[in-house]
């Protein structure tokens, strides 16, 4: 992924930025503007970076990142000491991707190359995720629309496959033991509210009603609410893999 490190972590300039985030979704909207203006460039550059050309402010796209760039305004978690930047680009990336299938369906002619990642490695690790289970998804049109789809969904709760091949639980008992905990956070209205709307993985309720340790939640967070997402949603070949993996399917090694 192309990284704009346009600021360092833990210096002024970032705490200044989320001071100004906060002010923003507050409701400055003369703030809200401002940013925007301020952060033309960096808009271009990811449009451009998206389609791999040279982008200007005439070109329809280019309204698309603007629109994406607020959405990221208003989706990013201030709480944390995460990239505004990187998970902006992400937000980007795919609107502008949206964009271009909703045109190639009303015959506007783009390459095919623009629906592939425009991070060289992404792809590989999408690959690697699901040939973990057995599924290959570069020749298969279903399979690609529907990590298409979870990848945007992912990218709500700052998480991406890339995560999940280091992050996801490596053997059946403990995959089984996530399922379940995402089952019971379906199962409970009010935490499946409190996990759509923080973004966060709820804890400290959900301790209240499974037999794991805090320790366990945190480090197969990011698996747990993939595996929420997947069990929403109406993907029928990952909710295939849910299923698999409870029935005793192979361990992710």
């Amino acid at each position: 992924m192309l990284r704009f490190n346009l600021f360092n972590k833990g210096k002024p300039q970032y705490s200044e930025m989320i001071e100004t985030l906060i002010k923003i979704r507050n409701g400055d909207k003369l703030q809200r503007e401002k940013f925007i203006v301020e952060n033309k460039i960096f808009i271009l550059k990811t449009v451009g970076h998206v389609l791999d050309s040279y982008v200007n402010e005439e070109n329809d796209e280019y309204s698309i990142g603007l629109l994406a760039f607020n959405e990221a305004i208003d989706k990013f978690d201030v709480s944390k000491n995460g990239d505004f930047y990187n998970f902006s680009h992400q937000v980007i990336k795919w609107r502008i991707i949206d964009y271009i299938r909703l045109n190639t369906k009303n015959s506007k002619t783009y390459p095919f190359s623009y629906f592939s990642s425009t991070d060289e490695n992404e792809g590989i690790e999408d690959e690697k995720f699901l040939k973990i289970q057995g599924i290959s998804f570069l020749d298969n049109d279903e399979t690609s629309e529907e990590i298409f789809i979870f990848k945007q969904h992912l990218a709500e709760y700052g998480i991406s496959l890339k995560d999940l091949v280091f992050d996801s639980p490596k053997h059946k008992d403990s995959i089984r033991l996530c399922i379940n905990i995402a089952r019971s956070i379906i199962n409970q209205e009010i935490l499946m509210k409190k996990l759509e709307k923080s973004k966060r993985l709820p804890i400290s309720d959900l301790l209240k009603i499974v037999s794991v340790s805090k320790k366990t939640l945190e480090r197969n967070r990011k698996f747990i609410i993939a595996v929420t997402l997947i069990i929403q949603s109406k993907l029928e070949i990952l909710n295939g893999y849910v299923e698999y993996a409870e029935k005793g399917g192979g361990d992710l090694e």
